[in-house]
């Protein structure tokens, strides 16, 4: 991980994850770190397809310039894969997830990133 270090904010396509980039924000001013936020879309249908994720994606991407972020969108089938090598190639000391209930499968994904980064800290955010 880099020294200089960054805090990365993993957000879906719906309007709540707005708590994690307001987190993330929180976590930034307080550390003094610059803050990232990554969207995996999973497929072309996610974004193109569906106005309620690209409205979603749009409210969250305003949030981020508020918040002072630069926030990307990764096309992948590899969500994990794509998050921790993001995370390593950008220098994520902090990851800013959002935890789902249990019989979630996002639940397990946040599992086994924190699993794989275990030199990063993380900040799970609840409903």
């Amino acid at each position: 991980m880099s020294q200089t270090g960054m805090i990365l904010v993993c957000v879906t396509g719906q309007n709540s994850c707005d708590r994690l980039i307001r987190r993330g924000r929180e976590l930034a001013l307080s550390t003094g770190m610059p803050l990232r936020v990554l969207h995996v879309r999973t497929t072309d249908r996610t974004l193109m397809g569906n106005p309620d994720i690209s409205e979603a994606l749009n409210y969250l991407y305003g949030l981020a310039r508020e918040a002072e972020a630069e926030m990307e969108i990764i096309s992948s089938p590899e969500v994990e894969d794509t998050i921790c090598s993001y995370a390593r190639e950008h220098g994520a000391q902090m990851l800013v997830m959002g935890n789902s209930p249990r019989h979630r499968p996002e639940t397990r994904l946040v599992e086994r990133v924190q699993l794989r980064l275990p030199e990063a800290a993380f900040e799970i955010v609840g409903d």
